[in-house]
Parts: C-alpha cells; structure tokens; sequence
C-alpha cells in the first residue's frame, strides 16, 4: 500500500501503512514476551543508540547547557533549546523510523517459517512486477496518469507509481535481483535434471520447471526494461552493478558457474531486445547530457554536496536533527537561491548532516555489515533456497547503497520500508546459518545423553 501511494511521499496514504505496521507491532510484542525473539538481540543496542541519539536531539534543555552542547545561535530560544534546529520534522520521521524498525523485526518472526518466506518473495516480485508493468504501460501509451492522479513532472518517463522516476528505478532495482537469483536456482534446477538424462534436450523442453523458469525470465525481462525506461541513469548503473555482484557470487560449483552467464545472456538479450523494439535514443540522450550538465554550471548535485559537507562541519556530532536537512540547509545554501531544496541528493551526506557522524555510522554500519556477512556466506554450501535469497538480499542492498551517493531513495517511505525488510530478510539468512553451525557444533562435541538431555529441557 506504502508503495502504491506515491510510493508513501503522500502523508495521509502512508499513514494508513505506517498505523497497521506500528499496531500489528504492539500486538506480536504483548504476544510474543514469554518467547522474546533470540534472532534480534544483537540489533539492540545499535537501536538503542540510535533511539537516545534522536531523543537527545528532541528534549528540551536549559540555555545554560549551550556551551556542553557548542549550540549555535539558530537554535537558542528563550530558556531553553533543542538540538534539532525543527523538533516537529525530528519527531516525524522518527515516527517513520519506528515504523522501518517494526518492519524488521516482522520481517524476522515471518522469515522465521521457510514457507512464509517463501510467500513474502513472492509477494515483492508480484509488487514489482505490477509496478514495472504500470510503468511500461505510461511510457508506450502516453497514459501519464497515477491511477487518477495526472502527472505534472517526468511526463516522457516510465514512474509508475512514483512521482520522481529515480525513485521508481530505487524500487525495481531492490526487487529485480530476486527475481534474478529466482532464474538461477530454477535454471540450476533444469540443468541438474538434464544433466542426469541421457536425452538432455528432450529432458529440458519437457520439464516442469522450464514453465517457471520462462515466466521467472519474463519477469526479469520486464522490470528490467521499465527500469531502461525510466531513464534514472545511476538506476540503470547501480542494477547494473548489482546484477554484475549476484551473477559474480552465484559462481559456485561449476554447475553455477554455468547457469550464471546463461543468466546474464538470457536476460541481456531479452531486455536489448525489447529496448531495440521500443526505441533507445531517450535513454541514450540522457546519458549523453551528463557530462555537459556537471561540467557547464554550478546548479547540479555536486554544489549541493559542496553546501551539505560544510553543515556537517558545522554540527559533526550530533547533527542538526533527523529529517530538518530542508530547514537547515538554508543557512549555507550558495546554489538554486530561489528554490527550497528539500534534500541533499545523496542519502550519506544527508544522514550525516541530519544526525551526525555518530548517527550515521550506527544507521549505515550494520547494513554494509549484513551485506559483508551475506556475501562471505556464498563460500559455503547450502540448500538452494536459502541461496536464491542470500543472492537476492546481496544485489538488492547493493543497489540501493550504490544509489545512494547520487539521490535520496531512503528518504522515500516506500521505498525504505522495503529496504529494511530486505535487510531483515538477508539477516534472516546469516541468523539461520549462526544457527546451524553452532548446532552442528554441539553436536559434534556433546555425548549421546547430553544431546538427549538438552533435547528434553
């Protein structure tokens, strides 16, 4: 629902999703006390950090503490202060925070059931696969409507049911790897069988599998092309990039080794095609445009950067408050003088500027540790669902951190709240392998009886 509404940049639709996650939370919380979850524990205290560091940016304080804090002047006012230059932003978005978190942590309970899993996948490839479709349908048609909202920007572009089509590549581009490792457990599974019959080529046509695989591949082919089609070009890079990652982990084993660029060609010529058949020049043109429009003025995302390092100078501790860039941007703003610039257009300087040094190492640490905890995984043999969703976690999480130096993605509810379940769903996977080692482990070391005991505690 969050996506489909203006992928959740519209308050009033959001606040629908945000309230049924926010409740659906409290509930399994109150049920769930006596069997605290084991698997979320070492998120605790990184939460918790973050939670004091925000709360520190909303309470009030005495005038008489500005020296412990080195407040500037902005934010002085009367007896008292607070350390986020717009307190109401702050709690706002840390409203929005709570709501990605509570995600998460279902997120894990879901993933705790493999077929639940199984069915959430299924559930974001549908998604994306709508999104794409609708995406395709405004480009070739002209139809440039959200359902009835008729657009008023990016009327030659594919954004289905986003305004900002960098925003809608940012979702394709989380959810396409799914289907990608999806294609490559399914092609394994084909070449497996194949490999054991005598008639290979009879035995391929005729299987089961090939119906999925050429539907799975259709998917691929189609969220692919509306993503060409939006014209976001660090969209197109950053899929790029991310599909280059999973093909690049998914070579294990030579049976891998060969489902992989089968993979890559299947899927290259399905979208060349198409783009041929459609017509590529928009999208050409668009990159064509890019160095004339960093090099020729000064009105581009690199002078906003310039402007967002120094308010982190000027607050490299605690920030200026979570979610108040476009309220103190302002004060150091050189560029796009008659226009409010509502983001940094990049979400690491962003963060930073909005909560810290600090703060931005406890919100992007642990997802650049999960992504190196799942991509260290691939080394090991495991069972090949566990595999497609470790491949997918890897290219989705890569994506979006690629995207991320050159637009504000995790800034977009929609797009955030999916993130972190994908995050939680790669999580889900490193947590089950955790798991079985020390499982394994136990069982190597532990006597009979003691296995026996401990089974009967």
């Amino acid at each position: 629902m969050s996506v489909l509404a203006f992928g959740g940049t519209v308050a009033p639709f959001f606040c629908v999703a945000q309230l049924t996650i926010l409740f659906l939370g409290i509930f399994v919380l109150f049920s769930s006390l006596r069997s605290p979850l084991n698997i979320i524990r070492p998120l605790h205290m990184m939460s918790l950090l973050l939670i004091v560091l925000v709360l520190l940016q909303i309470v009030s304080f005495p005038t008489s503490f500005a020296p412990l804090f080195q407040a500037r002047q902005e934010v002085l006012r009367g007896r008292s202060f607070t350390l986020s230059l717009a307190p109401y932003q702050t709690v706002s978005h840390f409203l929005l925070l709570a709501t990605y978190w509570t995600a998460f942590y279902l997120t894990l309970m879901i993933c705790r059931d493999g077929k639940a899993r199984t069915r959430l996948l299924y559930v974001l490839l549908a998604l994306g696969t709508f999104e794409a479709l609708y995406g395709l349908l405004q480009y070739l048609t002209g139809w440039q409507q959200i359902f009835t909202y008729v657009k008023k920007y990016y009327l030659e572009d594919a954004t289905g049911t986003y305004i900002n089509r960098n925003h809608f590549a940012g979702l394709l581009e989380m959810l396409l790897p799914f289907a990608v490792a999806l294609g490559l457990q399914q092609l394994g599974t084909l070449r497996r069988l194949s490999r054991r019959s005598e008639e290979q080529v009879r035995a391929a046509l005729s299987a089961r599998e090939l119906v999925p695989l050429l539907f799975v591949v259709f998917v691929c082919v189609i969220i692919f092309t509306a993503l060409v089609f939006s014209r976001s070009r660090m969209g197109i890079v950053s899929t790029v990039a991310s599909l280059l990652v999973v093909l690049t982990c998914a070579t294990r084993g030579s049976l891998a080794e060969r489902s992989a660029p089968l993979m890559a060609a299947i899927l290259s010529l399905g979208v060349i095609g198409l783009a041929v058949w459609i017509g590529s020049d928009p999208v050409i043109t668009r990159f064509e445009t890019l160095t004339r429009e960093y090099t020729q003025t000064d009105q581009n995302r690199v002078s906003i950067w310039r402007d967002t390092l120094k308010l982190i100078r000027q607050h490299p501790l605690l920030g200026t408050g979570l979610g108040t860039f476009s309220v103190a941007y302002p004060s150091v703003q050189t560029v796009f003088l008659n226009y409010r610039v509502e983001h940094a257009h990049c979400d690491y300087l962003e963060v930073t500027s909005d909560l810290g040094v600090p703060g931005a190492v406890l919100v992007f640490g642990p997802i650049f540790w999960v992504l190196a905890q799942a991509v260290r995984g691939c080394r090991k043999v495991e069972d090949g669902g566990g595999n497609f969703v470790r491949l997918g976690c890897i290219g989705s999480i890569s994506a979006i951190l690629l995207h991320c130096f050159t637009d504000f993605n995790l800034y977009i509810p929609g797009n955030a709240l999916v993130f972190f379940v994908v995050v939680a769903l790669a999580w889900s996977v490193i947590q089950r392998e955790e798991d079985k080692e020390t499982l394994g482990g136990i069982q190597a070391t532990a006597s009979p009886q003691q296995l026996f005991n401990e089974g009967h505690r």
